[in-house]
């Protein structure tokens, strides 16, 4: 049944903010793709790996530290070809809605780092009839204004099981600089990595009233680009 696609996991917000609830999904998204047969041991005993291409969050309010919260995530129904969606709600304890979220995901050989073809059942699932309102617009190009950089350097805490960066401390990286607060819709591009050691710098473009564009960049390029927003609280 399609109800039995949807995972929940109850816990308590660890921080406020992108960085935290995204690690947050990644705590309920990987038991679930494991108990689906694609999760990261799975996918380690072939050669590859989950590489997550895109996220994007429409924030009610963040949790606040040790708040009791609820993650519901399931595989989407918008997965085609060789992208694969998975989507997430947080719900209070009280019931209300926090946060909906959408992600994108392709699996990519480690040795050669390209994306390869999703098995063919990830096609076929009895996918949950419901999408949240997330949607993914194209990475803006930066203005010709003198962006404000901050510098870091790649540090073991900042790593995953494939040793490069993960991807909520690219978040927490740009929270750092500049936080948008809630209600807001956050559109992370993931397109490169950034290994151990590596100095990443964080460019900040504040667009107007509540609009901020950032880049995070390593020695070979743009890694990840941020899009920020606030809303009005009818959205």
């Amino acid at each position: 049944m399609a109800s039995e696609l949807i995972y929940r996991l109850s816990c308590r917000a660890a921080g406020r903010g992108a960085a935290g609830v995204a690690r947050m999904f990644e705590r309920a998204a990987g038991p679930h793709a494991a108990a689906l047969g694609v999760g990261i041991e799975d996918l380690r005993a072939r050669g590859q790996a989950w590489m997550l291409v895109q996220l994007g969050m429409a924030v009610r309010r963040w949790p606040e530290p040790g708040e009791a919260v609820e993650v519901a995530t399931w595989p989407s129904r918008r997965t085609a070809g060789a992208r694969a969606w998975r989507e997430y709600e947080m719900i209070s304890g009280a019931g209300e809605k926090l946060i909906e979220a959408a992600s994108v995901w392709l699996i990519a050989d480690l040795t050669s780092r390209k994306p390869v073809r999703l098995p063919r059942f990830l096609h076929t699932l009895e996918f949950p009839p419901r999408d949240t309102r997330v949607t993914f617009a194209s990475a803006p190009q930066p203005p010709a204004t003198p962006p404000r950089v901050a510098a870091r350097i790649v540090s073991p805490e900042d790593l995953d099981i494939n040793n490069h960066a993960n991807n909520a401390a690219y978040l927490a990286w740009a929270e750092a600089e500049e936080a948008v607060e809630p209600p807001c819709f956050m559109q992370a591009d993931f397109l490169d990595e950034a290994l151990p050691g590596e100095e990443i710098r964080v460019q900040t473009w504040k667009l107007g009233e509540g609009s901020v564009l950032q880049q995070i960049a390593g020695p070979r390029g743009v890694c990840a680009s941020l899009q920020w927003r606030r809303e009005n609280r009818g959205e």
